[in-house]
């Protein structure tokens, strides 16, 4: 045998072991980071969920879904053709950090409150199994009917090799859904709705995928395709209507309850119920429809409660960071502070003009109208609805600040005297001062 013939033979083994070691290709094993950022609520929304979102069942087929609770799908990721030789075949198999239930109920209960419906995650999966939920609340029950992610390739030409990456990730999903009211037999809505979302990569975002910092944050495609579902589902069950209807009905409810409270002279168990009312009020009329029931009640009251520690430590706390100037951490103290003690006039004075020196002019308007209704016979009361008179104008233009340019007096800042007059016991006293003894 000549030496050119060895050589062309021991070249063509070469390139044979190199095809077949390409063309067997490898499966990448990629877990897509679920866990959505913490939303962030404030107090009255924490404490007043009105949609109850029960565990997610899995309806899934097939048996990768049978064998991994967290698989959600596989694609080709990469592939090459030399003419027409096929060079490179590699696979992504994929699936959540954690079982696709959780993940699908987490984004539900989370696309909700987006949605503006409140709403909290139960490990029951029937809702026979809950008990003695708050009046008003809806129960949204799903079964997973599929659940997948895909990839779509970019085409590359490259004189004779045609080679495909990964360009962009889609996630699909579907559920099965009904809503339900607790103790009505059947479901109000139910049917099957749908989300999909795409997440493009940027350019070679396939290389070193394990390790590129572009991969890890594509889990939110699953959430997105998710929260698109629930959209078609508010939507179509008409949730947000029908979840007003409901807490009107339980507000009228509980309006009388109280009412017949306030009757039968049950004047402390009224002014709990009253607070209770503040604390779960999701529209700004419910909260002063709540106030207005708190200030006829306090009137009534011969015997003032006086201001809670865990509110008047809120209250110092508040007035701390105020002097700061951490305004924000002093909103949410006040807010604390008040979910204790609604009838906290002061509480309200303080937390309204903190709001106004922020620009949050609506919020202020509200939280000085709750001061006024509470404590009409103070001595700020007048200062304090010239100031309202000014915000209602501000709130309209919302302008660049709100330091310095107002020609009102402004109420003097009630952040100690509440705290003295409690102390000392006087039944007189600056703002909500006598509120509180």
């Amino acid at each position: 045998m000549s030496r050119n013939k060895m050589i062309s033979r021991f070249s063509w083994l070469i390139t044979a072991a190199c095809i077949l070691e390409l063309s067997v290709g490898c499966t990448h094993q990629i877990v897509l980071q679920s866990q959505a950022e913490p939303l962030l609520l404030d107090q009255k929304a924490k404490h007043s969920p009105v949609v109850v979102v029960l565990k997610v069942e899995d309806g899934t087929t097939g048996p990768d879904y049978q064998q991994d609770p967290k698989f959600v799908g596989q694609d080709v990721s990469h592939w090459a053709l030399i003419a027409v030789l096929p060079t490179r075949h590699d696979t992504n198999r994929y699936s959540t950090d954690v079982p696709r239930t959780e993940v699908a109920q987490e984004s539900l209960t989370n696309g909700l409150t987006k949605m503006g419906l409140m709403a909290v995650s139960r490990s029951e999966a029937g809702i026979e199994q809950l008990r003695n939920l708050p009046d008003g609340q809806l129960v949204v029950k799903a079964k997973l009917r599929s659940f997948e992610v895909t990839n779509s390739n970019e085409l590359i030409i490259i004189l004779l090799m045609n080679v495909g990456h990964i360009k962009a990730l889609h996630a699909q999903v579907a559920f099965d859904s009904q809503v339900l009211i607790p103790g009505e037999p059947a479901p109000v809505w139910q049917g099957t709705v749908t989300g999909q979302a795409e997440w493009k990569l940027g350019q070679y975002g396939d290389v070193d995928i394990t390790e590129n910092l572009e991969w890890r944050d594509r889990g939110i495609v699953i959430r997105l395709a998710i929260e698109n579902a629930v959209g078609n589902l508010v939507t179509q069950a008409n949730l947000r209507q029908l979840s007003a209807r409901l807490q009107e009905n339980a507000q009228g409810r509980f309006i009388q309850r109280v009412q017949e409270k306030e009757k039968a002279g049950d004047l402390q168990g009224a002014l709990s119920l009253y607070g209770q009312a503040y604390r779960s009020a999701m529209s700004a009329e419910g909260t002063e429809l709540a106030i207005a029931g708190i200030a006829r009640v306090w009137q009534k009251m011969p015997g003032k409660p006086a201001l809670p520690e865990e509110a008047r430590r809120y209250g110092v706390q508040a007035t701390s960071q105020a002097d700061k100037k951490r305004y924000e951490e002093a909103i949410k103290l006040y807010e604390k502070a008040l979910d204790i003690a609604p009838w906290w006039a002061e509480g309200h004075f303080n937390r309204a003009l903190v709001l106004a020196d922020q620009n949050r002019y609506a919020e202020a308007i509200a939280s000085m109208k709750h001061f006024v209704i509470l404590s009409p016979n103070s001595s700020e009361a007048r200062a304090a609805q010239d100031k309202l008179y000014e915000w209602e104008l501000e709130a309209q233009s919302q302008p660049a600040s709100s330091k310095g340019s107002s020609s009102t007096q402004t109420p003097s800042p009630q952040s100690r005297s509440v705290f003295d007059a409690a102390t000392k016991g006087s039944g007189q006293g600056r703002s909500a001062a006598g509120a509180v003894k």
